[in-house]
């Protein structure tokens, strides 16, 4: 199967005073259609930093990443979402001093006018589960409803890749399976959806996994297996065991 993203030794790096912090050094990587992948790494290990390339609103210092076998970043440098990519994460859902679904639709007037914008965004909340917030504020929500709403966000663009970073961090070990399942839902509709998450226990029902560490990753693991640090392949533990 042809992939929809691919990653060919992307390196990113940044300074620190007089140092040069190499967050991403060589990372490759690739997805096909209707594939939900996560990575897991420690925090503050570029997983954010990641999931930004890969969505192409983060240009690489070196490296390609490629949409449907063209470069992901436009003419602009980057710094803007391609037309069939959604990113998602709590910061993303910036809808300022609108409503919930205002902010959602304004999002979509490039390309519609007002009124089925708004349609969208109140389509994209209610596959989300937060059409109840459809008229809140967003800093009214819980953690778990705003990430609901940047989904939501995400998903009112009709992507073909879904690009969502850290999705149930913070939230209790109860909320976790349903933001999996949601996520799920979306790769069964036949869209790509590549997550971030600092645990383990987090991509549980992920098709594949890899294993971000010193800036490269341990190659896509199988949803039987994951790395129990970055480099290490182990077992999932059966449903219920600690």
């Amino acid at each position: 199967m042809t992939e929809l993203l691919r990653l060919d030794d992307v390196h990113v790096s940044y300074r620190r005073g007089h140092r040069r912090i190499d967050v991403l050094r060589g990372l490759s990587l690739e997805l096909e259609p209707g594939v939900l992948a996560g990575v897991w790494a420690d925090r503050s290990a570029g997983k954010t930093t990641l999931a930004k390339v890969a969505a192409g609103i983060l240009t690489p210092d070196a490296g390609v990443v490629l949409f449907r076998g063209a470069s992901i970043v436009g003419a602009d440098g980057g710094g803007r979402l391609h037309s069939e990519v959604g990113f998602a994460s709590r910061q993303s859902a910036g809808v300022g001093p609108a409503t919930v679904a205002e902010g959602i639709a304004s999002t979509l007037l490039m390309n519609m006018s007002w009124k089925p914008a708004m349609e969208r965004a109140y389509d994209a909340l209610e596959r989300t589960g937060v059409i109840d917030q459809a008229r809140d504020r967003l800093e009214d929500l819980s953690d778990e409803e705003r990430m609901r709403v940047a989904l939501a966000q995400a998903i009112a663009r009709k992507p073909s890749l879904l690009v969502v970073d850290d999705p149930v961090a913070g939230m209790g070990g109860d909320r976790r399976p349903s933001i999996m399942k949601l996520l799920r839902s979306f790769a069964a509709d036949g869209v790509s959806v590549l997550m971030t998450a600092a645990e383990l226990k987090e991509l549980r029902g992920a098709d594949r996994i890899w294993g971000l560490d010193d800036g490269i990753l341990d190659g896509g693991i199988p949803r039987d297996a994951a790395p129990r640090t970055p480099g290490t392949v182990v077992p999932f533990p059966a449903t219920g065991s600690s």
